[in-house]
């Protein structure tokens, strides 16, 4: 695991940084998805999510899920092209999941995702670090995070 600014990162993943997203490549064009530490916590705690429709074909930034939390209600984008293959019963029971253990309460699963636009996300431990350690300060600036 790798840290930054205060926060555990795997480094095995991949991230999609205009969301806060972070893929799991399962092989075969299959990748798990799920909300990335900062994501979990700008988010608030999360109430509720809802997926679109087992099956549905997305494009890279179309609403996969409907999430409801204290700060934030609203869809969260596929981070990659792909159908969406399952979703994680658990976090539809306990969304609070979400918020306790951002790696632990994966999302969904999605296939048929082209090899070409897994690689263009973030991944490895540098660009992780970079990437990550400006999306803080950022919403550090901002005031969606404490200082």
């Amino acid at each position: 695991m790798l840290t930054v600014a205060g926060y555990t990162l795997d480094p095995a993943l991949r991230y999609e940084p205009a969301t806060n997203v972070w893929v799991a490549d399962l092989g075969d064009g299959r990748v798990r998805v799920g909300l990335d530490p900062l994501g979990a916590e700008t988010s608030g705690d999360i109430v509720a999510v809802s997926f679109a429709a087992s099956g549905a074909a997305l494009a890279a930034g179309e609403a996969m899920a409907i999430i409801e939390a204290a700060k934030f209600v609203g869809p969260l984008a596929a981070p990659v092209p792909g159908r969406l293959a399952a979703v994680n019963p658990a976090v539809i029971d306990a969304p609070g999941q979400i918020n306790a253990d951002p790696y632990g309460a994966w999302l969904a699963e999605l296939d048929g995702v082209p090899a070409d636009r897994l690689a263009a996300l973030v991944g490895g431990e540098a660009a992780i670090t970079a990437w990550f350690a400006d999306a803080v300060a950022r919403f550090r600036a901002e005031g969606a995070i404490a200082q």
